[in-house]
């Protein structure tokens, strides 16, 4: 009998790992997606969600700035990174590297849902061919410290007012140059003559001595802040989110008319290992559930319609998705034709 009994109980554990097996998501087990992305882009905060669904990790790399992601990106032909969170300026670069493959639209469920002026838009197709897919926007803003700056800032002059000086920051990155010629009242602030480029010299020139550092990354900024090392930067609205989680007395805003910002996609390498996994991940932060994650970590903009769903009517009025009005005012990052120029002159100022 007790023979019996053990053969029982070994039939049905041998059919409940069975089941357990057969439950499994279809990805194979091992699969590693990589990325190389913005900071808060792949929180495990949402992608654990993305990893129990599919089976399949979500490996990323942050990056300080696009020439730094591209230059990454490019490493191995593209064979490193199955994704890229690109943002406006380097999109066209990617594509005419060849490092990026055409999206199948028909592959993501929720690509409709994105805004309509997003589908397909300026800064990621190419040749009448969408090469990446928006899901996230936001203005690069002016953040202080309400301790020390009691009066909120109306204007980037703040920046230049010595009282400040040796308390400033900014992003150590080139495209930091289209945010100075919109203090210059240049209408393109994309397309600088040799001429233009000499009055932003001067003008970053001017403010270099008030400079405490130039920050490469989101968590960076938020610990110069909380040393007490600056007290105004031209930042991200990450570093905000992250201050404001930490109980730092910390403001932002958004000078009317001065504003760049970026508008970032998921784009796929052309010798990506994990296609069909790349698609699942894109869909998936296209979902509200993606959405909503990717805002709060960051507190940037979304881009669907699933994702107001799932922050509601006035999250969404907040992040200006429901009429994408703040979008058409923010001069955003695009290609720069003379971008050799730009470097030559951000290394200028940052030696």
């Amino acid at each position: 009998m007790w023979h019996r009994l053990i053969t029982a109980f070994l039939i049905g554990l041998l059919g409940l790992t069975s089941g357990m097996l057969l439950a499994q998501p279809a990805q194979a087990a091992g699969c590693t997606l990589t990325a190389i992305v913005w900071e808060g882009y792949t929180d495990v905060s949402f992608a654990q969600k993305f990893e129990q669904e599919t089976g399949c990790a979500i490996k990323a790399t942050y990056a300080g700035s696009s020439d730094e992601m591209f230059a990454k990106f490019r490493t191995g032909g593209g064979r490193t990174y199955d994704l890229i969170s690109a943002s406006g300026d380097i999109t066209e670069r990617l594509y005419k590297a060849g490092l990026v493959r055409p999206i199948d639209t028909s592959k993501l469920e929720n690509y409709d849902s994105i805004f309509s002026p997003f589908q397909k838009g300026d800064w990621n197709s190419f040749d009448g061919k969408p090469y990446g897919v928006t899901f996230a926007w936001g203005p690069n803003v002016l953040l202080y410290n309400t301790e020390k700056v009691a009066t909120a800032p109306t204007s980037w002059d703040v920046l230049f007012d010595p009282q400040y000086a040796g308390q400033i920051t900014i992003p150590d990155n080139p495209m930091t140059i289209a945010d100075v010629a919109l203090w210059l009242g240049k209408p393109d602030p994309y397309d600088l003559t040799d001429t233009d480029l000499a009055e932003v010299k001067d003008k970053l020139l001017e403010l270099r001595p008030s400079i405490r550092k130039f920050w490469a990354t989101a968590g960076e900024l938020a610990n110069l802040f909380q040393s007490g090392e600056v007290v105004l930067a031209h930042a991200w609205p990450l570093t905000y989110t992250q201050l404001i989680e930490a109980d730092y007395p910390v403001g932002s805003v958004n000078p009317k008319g001065q504003l760049t910002g970026w508008t970032d996609s998921w784009m796929i390498s052309k010798n990506s290992r994990n296609v069909d996994a790349a698609y699942k991940w894109i869909d998936f932060i296209l979902s509200g559930e993606g959405q909503k994650g990717v805002m709060d970590v960051t507190g940037y903009s979304g881009a669907t319609e699933l994702g107001v769903e799932a922050v509601g009517p006035e999250r969404a009025k907040e992040l200006f998705m429901d009429d994408l009005s703040l979008h058409e005012e923010i001069k955003m990052w695009q290609s720069v034709q003379n971008y050799d120029k730009w470097v030559q002159l951000w290394n200028e100022i940052r030696s």
